[in-house]
């Protein structure tokens, strides 16, 4: 089974525990955007078999929008042998799916979210200095 690993190293902010490395300077996003599209085209020689799984993770990738998200999707896809039901996972900030969010991305290639909700003690989220509470 081969998957694809995209970090995208940006947070609206950074929180008390995390040792990722990240940013919360969003300005170079498109430069990042770019460079991400650039690497996957160079390694599409790297992958022996089809992509079963396309996972992006952080840093915080649900700050991306959503044409963004679509173009690395894209460049996936054009340089590399996808299966037919590949798992597409983004990781997100509740903070950041609000129903218009949600409506675009069931409308794309995620198909599935992995939520980092940390509690829902709102204590806790200020302890961790998460951007969103706990309702």
């Amino acid at each position: 089974m081969s998957g694809i690993y995209i970090h995208i190293p940006f947070c609206k902010q950074a929180c008390h525990y995390c040792d990722f490395h990240f940013s919360t300077t969003l300005k170079n996003r498109d430069a990042m955007v770019t460079a991400l599209a650039k690497e996957i085209a160079m390694r599409k020689q790297e992958a022996g078999e089809p992509i079963e799984t396309i996972y992006f993770g952080g840093g915080t990738p649900s700050v991306l929008s959503q044409a963004e998200i679509d173009f690395l999707v894209d460049s996936v896809y054009s340089n590399f042998t996808v299966s037919e039901n590949p798992e597409i996972t983004l990781e997100a900030n509740p903070d950041d799916i609000s129903d218009s969010r949600l409506t675009e991305l069931s409308e794309s290639e995620i198909n599935r979210l992995s939520i980092g909700i940390q509690s829902f003690y709102d204590d806790d989220l200020a302890i961790m200095n998460r951007a969103h509470n706990a309702s």
